[in-house]
């Protein structure tokens, strides 16, 4: 059997730098393989191709079968653009169209209003059954199929194969981290966040073995020269209570193999320690991003999570070692008071964690999330895409949030910027020796991060003290904007802009690209 696997354009009027390989499809192309099935994985920004290429490109390969990852609704312009053109050259030859990813499993509904009547959508991890779709063409009954199917998730992930890797020398030629799966899914339940909804019923976390994991670290670094990975885990460490003991071995699994590597990794507060740091440190750990939300215990228990009072303890520890840390922040959510927005955000600054990301980020109500349910069964049927706004009950803040979205809006692109270009420039520094680069990187990053923070707590007292007006919110626009330029032109000037055009036409363009 012939299968095209597709990562569509993301049409996000957002400036995003951060270019990562499509690892969802990646282990898809992996299974198939091993079933017998010959696998063509296209991604558009990866193959540099537009919509109308794409679609000849896939079509040229004569598939049986052709499948899409929609992460967004931001995808469908793409996938339906793809859709359409493969169906005008392949008009005679029957194919099986099949859609997956967030969109499909979290925004059913929406899927099934704006996907093509001919694709099927299957919903959760798609790694298993996926192969059942191979043995129904096998047996002719392919067209038998509903049209929704729903999969059922791995609960071993270390029985998966690893996921193929058509796209290493991109990422190996521009020094990219490589992605690393290490669990699925997410030992918390926060009732803001989609992972409930995303793996419906089935377990929620499910680690891979640390030797499994190493096993894979090791076949990358010697097939490809892998030096960087980034683990996409939601939830790197899994259960506190094994958190110690799962550290440990993976260190001790890096330390058997030898491995001369740096990673990142995504973790829950209370799941860290000193010996769980140190571990982790000792082997390669250079970046965390540490889901921190709120510094309120109260903002925790209406979540629906657990609040871990040696947060800041760890945030301080981790950057005593060198670790870059970002964090996971909610300052502005239903619940957030003036009292409170000032308090979380000088903590934040005091850590050198109050940057454009954490400044701006807004709980919404994602779909999938408890609190997008409660806000349907509440309000009725949701007519918009993707997550909902949920009002603040003291009504006031809203033009204290909009203001600080409309405001930061120059300096988001080129800040952005800066941040993701982090993690290259840090292996440089490890591997290279290049301490010129970090530093100066390092130099853009506390500035960008510095005018956030005088120009959050400037709009703060202004309008504590009723002095935000429109002339005194376009000056600090403008400031921003003159801000920003100079920004963008230190990155270009030192390198760490592959495309300053694509930079300077989203610095131009910032009215549209800012959130809110």
């Amino acid at each position: 059997m012939r299968w095209v696997l597709i990562k569509p354009l993301n049409h996000s009027p957002f400036y995003d730098p951060e270019i990562q390989e499509p690892l969802g499809l990646e282990y898809l192309a992996a299974a198939l393989r091993d079933k017998g099935c010959t696998v063509l994985l296209l991604d558009s920004v990866l193959d540099n191709l537009a919509d109308i290429k794409l679609a000849r490109r896939a079509a040229s390969f004569q598939p049986d079968a052709v499948g899409f990852c929609v992460t967004t609704d931001s995808d469908i312009e793409s996938v339906n653009t793809i859709f359409n053109e493969c169906e005008t050259i392949v008009d005679k030859q029957p194919v099986f169209w099949i859609a997956g990813g967030n969109f499909v499993t979290t925004e059913l509904k929406c899927a099934i209003q704006n996907l093509p009547d001919k694709m099927h959508l299957m919903r959760f991890e798609a790694d298993i059954s996926i192969l059942d779709l191979v043995d129904k063409w096998n047996e002719k009954a392919l067209n038998t199929l509903p049209r929704l199917i729903d999969a059922i998730p791995p609960a071993f992930p270390d029985k998966l194969s690893f996921p193929v890797r058509p796209y290493h020398d991109v990422i190996s030629h521009h020094g990219w981290a490589f992605n690393i799966q290490g669990s699925r899914g997410c030992c918390s339940s926060c009732k803001y966040c989609a992972s409930r909804g995303m793996r419906g019923t089935h377990p929620a976390w499910r680690g891979r073995t640390p030797e499994n994991i190493v096993q894979e670290l090791a076949w990358l670094s010697g097939q490809y020269e892998a030096r960087t990975f980034n683990f996409v885990d939601e939830d790197f460490l899994g259960p506190p209570s094994g958190s110690a003991k799962r550290a440990k071995d993976f260190a001790a699994g890096i330390k058997e193999k030898q491995l001369n590597i740096n990673f990142g990794i995504q973790v829950r507060p209370d799941s860290l320690s000193k010996e769980v740091i140190d571990d982790l440190y000792g082997v390669g750990l250079r970046y965390v991003f540490l889901g921190i939300e709120s510094d309120n215990p109260s903002d925790f228990k209406r979540w629906g999570r657990h609040y871990c009072v040696d947060v800041w303890r760890w945030v301080g520890y981790l950057q005593s070692l060198g670790i870059e840390v970002n964090a996971g922040t909610l300052l502005f959510h239903p619940d957030s008071t003036l009292a409170g927005i000032r308090s979380f955000a000088t903590k934040l600054r005091e850590h050198k964690l109050l940057n454009y990301r954490t400044a701006v980020n807004r709980l919404g109500g994602m779909p999938g999330s408890f609190f997008y349910d409660e806000y349907v069964a509440a309000n009725g049927t949701v007519d918009t895409f993707g997550s909902i706004v949920l009002p603040f009950k003291q009504s006031e803040l809203e033009f204290l949030y909009q203001t600080i979205i409309h405001t930061f809006a120059p300096v988001e692109v080129p800040s952005m910027h800066a941040l993701c270009a982090m993690p290259i420039v840090q292996t440089n520094k490890l591997f290279n020796g290049d301490e010129v680069s970090y530093d100066l990187l390092k130099s853009i990053n506390e500035e960008c991060d510095n005018r956030v923070s005088s120009c959050f707590f400037g709009i703060l007292n202004m309008f504590e003290n009723d002095m935000l007006n429109q002339n005194a919110i376009e000056k600090i626009v403008a400031e921003n904007f003159a801000f920003g330029m100079k920004i963008a032109e230190k990155l270009i000037a030192n390198g760490f802009v592959n495309s300053p055009k694509s930079l300077y036409n989203a610095m131009n363009n910032f009215g549209h690209t800012s959130k809110g």
